[in-house]
């Protein structure tokens, strides 16, 4: 045995290891004792992660896309991005695929087709009557299929109707292609 007995206070003395594991065991207890007090990721509270209108009075954004792939597109025919993914303000309407804007101000539209194999679509983005940007979607040539995006920056006032159509005059080949990998899509934010 290693421990020497002090007969007068009745304790042991220890050589150098033992000193090193009850040293080594101290720093062990304390650093438990520092984590069990320090708040864990799991016992955080966090607010919720989903983005709620009421958050934004003014706020205007949204994103739809198509769920199916449309086969009969035809001339003048309106686009309608059936499932919302972001509505905040509730301004997009998946029934006529149109957004109503509800503030004056300058807003950002994006539009991304998917066209299969061998077809193309002509389409523009409408606000109002007024034609404010085009896009040729080609999958002419491709194996497989193609998209294209458009994306426009303009001002619209209050109350003024955008949405995606068909061109009213140029014919179409092809479908309008939407898949759970690839989607055929409409976005539209206020920019200011």
């Amino acid at each position: 045995d290693s421990r020497k007995e002090n007969t007068t206070t009745g304790s042991y003395t220890t050589n150098g290891n033992d000193m090193k594991i009850q040293h080594q065991t101290a720093m062990v207890k304390r650093k438990i004792s520092q984590l069990e007090n320090k708040p864990s990721i799991s016992k955080e509270r966090r607010p919720p992660t989903g983005i709620r209108s009421t958050s934004f009075p003014d706020g205007a954004a949204f994103s739809a896309y198509v769920s199916v792939y449309e086969t009969d597109i035809s001339k003048d025919f309106t686009i309608h991005f059936d499932t919302i993914i972001t509505n905040i303000g509730n301004h997009y309407n998946k029934h006529t695929g149109a957004f109503t804007a509800p503030q004056h101000g300058v807003y950002v539209f994006t539009w991304n087709l998917y066209c299969n194999w061998g077809g193309y679509i002509y389409s523009q983005l409408v606000v109002n009557s007024n034609v404010v940007g085009t896009m040729f979607t080609s999958a002419e040539g491709a194996t497989d299929i193609r998209s294209h995006t458009g994306i426009v920056v303009v001002k619209v006032n209050q109350g003024d109707i955008v949405f995606v159509r068909a061109h009213p005059t140029i014919g179409h080949s092809g479908n309008l292609y939407s898949h759970q990998d690839w989607r055929s899509s409409f976005n539209g934010w206020k920019l200011y």
